[in-house]
């Protein structure tokens, strides 16, 4: 009888720890929708495109340190602290390659989505619809 309450709260710790994971494993997709930018998922926001002072594509993100944000191996969602000037920058990487920067009324965005092509077709619509 030990053993089984054991191994049910073994499954009860594990399953949400699980999903948690999984959850930010997933995906972010991004869509722009007449004149906002919508990044779903796991760290996702809503950009309103005329908040958008300044767009670029960088191919590394910057140096992190202290984190508020989900980071586990190559995936980061959510805020950190960039080292260079301690402020706080959100973060939606969900591979390990270029990203496009976003810099807003609200704060600088870094994002990339599940595939290069994915990500560049991205910031080739923001760069037609910016002013």
């Amino acid at each position: 009888m030990k053993k089984w309450k054991q191994i049910l709260l073994l499954v009860l710790v594990l399953t949400p720890s699980i999903f948690f994971i999984s959850k930010a494993f997933s995906s972010n997709r991004a869509v722009l929708d007449k004149d906002v930018l919508e990044i779903s998922g796991p760290g996702g926001l809503d950009i309103r495109l005329a908040d958008i002072s300044e767009l670029e594509w960088i191919d590394d993100l910057p140096e992190l340190s202290g984190t508020p944000g989900f980071s586990l191996g190559f995936i980061k969602k959510g805020n950190f602290i960039r080292t260079e000037d301690e402020l706080e920058v959100r973060i939606i990487r969900n591979e390990d390659y270029g990203f496009i920067h976003l810099i807003t009324e609200r704060g600088e965005i870094y994002f990339n989505l599940s595939s290069e092509e994915d990500t560049r077709a991205m910031y080739s619509d923001l760069l037609s619809t910016s002013p």
